[in-house]
């Protein structure tokens, strides 16, 4: 606007001096090399106002041809960004509906002009493992890589699809890459454990608990349940490794508390009597059932283990029904060690008062087979139809 102001300004001089200067135009006198200009000072003025002129509106029009090429580029620019917004769209919603192909055709071709290229890569790496194509997953995650290599979602969602696709020891190496920086994500952390888990890789699950408890991934619960299946997952791992003696030396090394815990002790005690240490499995749960005289899985545990005494075992159940007289289990696991040392009667008694706290087919069966130890096949079938109905559904 300035210049065109000043190209009017110019023209109008022109005009008004020209003719008060045609009296006195004088001359100007243009000399290049062997050629010569003459010219009224008058002429040269209008062709310097000509000149700029032109010069002018040729620079007007150039901007206007570059403005509308600019435009045309903006124009088609937003038309590709647009059709990529709305392939990607309709792809993410292919992948909701389980349509792995159609998505992925749509969100790797909407990918280049997308506004978020990582999420399409990233949708196209699940639609493709989705098909079975995990080399082409790895294709999407390291192109989603390639834009962002220190994304959280990039790391998160490959080892996601690595554990999908059973991948568990990739998927652990994929979270350790990114746990330092990311060591309070609860979405890694859950992820860690649950790979810890299908690894049966029980040590560093042991040592996550606390944390996962801390930062509430699981409840309190969990971490109790948790931790009990690790122990007992590790002492089965040392006992498969080492043996009885692996195990026992394993077992004393655990802080009293957790040798405290009932679940614990039962797994100790099998894991011994499996490897034909019955003897020091006792020890442990003679110990055990001082402080829990009336946990009836432990209870039931002393009549499987295969001992050379029985004595010892009677005297310490039979002390148990003094605390609790009422407990079936223990007056069962008595009746069965009668039995091993052929004292008939007495397993009869600690038999029939199980039943009668507690009918249990087990306990019918050894007391039908005390019965006909004690030749009393009357009361042997007697015992046998009322075991039968108590196998029988009840009727409505």
């Amino acid at each position: 606007m300035i210049k065109l102001l000043l190209l009017v300004a110019a023209l109008i001089a022109g005009i008004v001096a020209g003719p008060m200067l045609a009296g006195n135009q004088g001359y100007v006198l243009i000399s290049v090399a062997n050629q010569t200009l003459e010219m009224s000072l008058t002429t040269l003025i209008l062709l310097v106002v000509i000149l700029f002129g032109s010069f002018f509106l040729l620079e007007t029009i150039i901007k206007r041809i570059l403005s509308v090429g600019s435009s045309t580029r903006g124009w088609l620019s937003g038309r590709k960004a647009r059709k990529a917004r709305q392939l990607t769209s309709t792809g993410l919603m292919k992948v909701i509906e389980g349509d792995w192909k159609q998505a992925e055709k749509l969100v790797v071709k909407a990918a280049k002009h997308s506004d978020t290229p990582l999420l399409n890569y990233l949708a196209a790496a699940e639609a493709a493992q989705s098909q079975g194509d995990a080399n082409q997953r790895d294709e999407y995650l390291k192109l989603a890589a390639d834009i962002d290599s220190q994304n959280l979602a990039v790391a998160l969602t490959r080892a996601k699809l690595q554990f999908r696709q059973q991948q568990y020891e990739q998927a652990v190496a994929t979270l350790h890459d990114i746990q330092h920086e990311h060591s309070r994500n609860p979405v890694l952390l859950a992820l860690l454990k649950d790979c810890y888990l299908k690894l049966e890789d029980w040590k560093p699950l042991l040592a996550q608990l606390p944390q996962l408890e801390k930062l509430g991934v699981i409840t309190a619960e969990e971490a109790a349940e948790l931790q009990i299946k690790a122990e007992c997952g590790l002492m089965t791992h040392i006992t498969q490794q080492n043996g009885s003696e692996g195990l026992m030396g394993h077992w004393n090394s655990l802080n009293r508390k957790t040798k405290q815990r009932p679940e614990l002790i039962a797994c100790f005690v099998r894991l011994m009597s499996s490897h034909s240490a019955d003897s020091e499995a006792y020890t442990v749960l003679r110990d055990a059932l001082k402080k829990n005289n009336n946990d009836e899985d432990l209870i039931e545990l002393v009549p499987a283990l295969n001992l050379a005494d029985y004595h010892p075992a009677i005297v310490r159940l039979q002390d148990l029904l003094r605390y609790d007289s009422s407990n079936p289990s223990t007056y069962s696991a008595l009746g069965q060690l009668f039995m091993r040392e052929e004292k008939w009667e007495e397993a009869k008694k600690h038999f029939e008062k199980a039943i009668e706290l507690r009918p249990n087919m087990a306990d019918y069966g050894y007391l039908v087979d005390v019965m006909e130890k004690l030749n009393d096949s009357e009361a042997a079938a007697d015992l046998s139809r009322q075991a039968l109905t108590l196998a029988l559904p009840a009727k409505n």
